[in-house]
């Protein structure tokens, strides 16, 4: 049994999403588990390099479109015995909407498709999403949150159509098989988690634990831990099909990676707080991956530097006590920081372990800082991000490239540390 292959990923995307719970949130937030699932694969499929590069942008984003549901109400609806079971129904299909997107995605940044069939590709999604929204989700035909309480617009059906827009497409001339294995595992993965948490916290809250346990974040650990085992039985079953490292490592210009890192900030963060439709970003997310298909260093910006100057701006919203100079200041010295190492470390292992202890550290600052907001719950929280992360780290040094399990030794060529 792959176990590695089963647990690393869960450890992975259970930080990811329950940091993206913190000091996130939106599309952006979950750039953060989608960042750190796909630089995981890489690690266990040998990916380094331009390869690497690619996979964390398109899993960044890819899972970032998921990020676009709305489920507040329906924790809500949860919380009710009434309404229960139809809650729960709505957690299932919001999560398979997730996981199914961002599964289709880290196939494609393994599969690595031609720019024109990409472009193709994205603008059916776009479209499916419009119409998806536009026929199911703002008519609310199907609906899982409050109508009568601030109702929310919800987008599952959009996400669903444009996902499958999109695998039919990129699915028709070969590697069809990669594709729906990953949406599919995805979206069994997702949904289950998606369910299973809601339905744990709901049956936590009453319990006299609460004061030790955030209920909340256990939902976002399990959806994170079991989506990210399906992603990894998906790469372990792929492991063949894929073969072994073949992108080279490389450093890159600074001042044209940190020129770089300015525009796709303003591209997927700006877009994203800036267009007035229900889907922005998935219009902002679709310009992010035609940029990583054209270069190394636009892949790795997106999906390390982009994904931290997010939770950097979070960590200055939610601190108005440091000042605004002086909280713009860091943000953007933080990000100059990630750019600038991103640039020259463009590796797997190393681009790994800087997302996720950026991440670690930034919700330790964002409870610390003041106004602090230590409690027990967080404080035991912050303890077992601290102790993902660790866990984390240790699997990521223990996996060398060019020692894939059940991999033939001629299939690991060009593999580099």
């Amino acid at each position: 049994m792959p176990f590695r292959w089963l647990l690393f990923p869960a450890l992975t995307m259970s930080l990811g999403w329950g940091l993206r719970g913190f000091i996130g949130g939106g599309p952006l937030g979950a750039m953060i588990p989608g960042a750190m699932v796909a630089l995981c694969l890489a690690l266990l499929l040998e990916r380094d390099g331009d390869e690497a590069g690619l996979l964390a942008a398109f899993g960044a984003v890819g899972v970032g479109f998921g990020g676009q549901e709305t489920y507040g109400q329906t924790v809500g609806l949860a919380l009710q015995p009434e309404t229960f079971w139809w809650a729960i129904t709505g957690f299932a299909i919001k999560g398979a909407a997730w996981g199914l997107l961002g599964g289709a995605f880290l196939a494609l940044g393994l599969k690595r498709p031609a720019r024109r069939e990409l472009a193709a590709g994205l603008a059916l999604m776009v479209a499916g999403t419009w119409t998806g929204w536009i026929a199911i989700n703002h008519p609310k035909l199907i609906y899982f949150s409050n109508r009568v309480d601030k109702p929310r617009e919800e987008l599952w059906a959009g996400l669903v159509l444009g996902g499958l827009l999109l695998l039919a497409w990129m699915g028709r001339r070969g590697g069809a098989r990669l594709l729906w294995r990953f949406a599919g595992w995805g979206a069994l993965g997702g949904g289950v988690g998606f369910a299973l948490g809601a339905a744990i916290q709901a049956w936590g809250r009453p319990t006299g634990m609460r004061p030790w346990i955030d209920w909340w974040k256990m939902m976002e650990l399990t959806f994170g831990a079991l989506l990210g085992m399906a992603y990894g039985w998906a790469a372990y079953r792929s492991r063949a099909e894929i073969g072994g490292a073949r992108g080279g490592v490389r450093r890159f210009n600074v001042p044209l990676a940190l020129a770089a890192a300015v525009a796709l900030a303003l591209v997927g963060i700006g877009l994203e707080y800036s267009l007035k439709i229900r889907f922005g970003y998935t219009v902002a997310g679709s310009l992010l991956l035609a940029a990583a298909l054209w270069s190394e260093m636009l892949s790795w910006q997106i999906a390390i530097t982009v994904t931290c100057c997010a939770f950097f701006m979070d960590l200055h919203e939610a601190k108005p006590a440091v000042g605004v100079w002086a909280g713009w200041a860091a943000v953007v010295a933080g990000s100059a920081v990630v750019a600038w190492v991103t640039a020259i470390q463009a590796r797997a292992r190393a681009m790994f372990l800087l997302m996720t202890w950026c991440a670690v550290g930034v919700s330790v600052l964002k409870v610390a800082l003041p106004p602090g907001h230590w409690s027990t719950g967080g404080f035991v929280m912050e303890a077992s991000f601290v102790a993902m992360a660790a866990g984390c780290t240790v699997w990521a040094r223990a996996q060398r490239i060019g020692s894939v399990a059940g991999m033939p030794s001629n299939a690991r060529t060009d593999a580099r540390s």
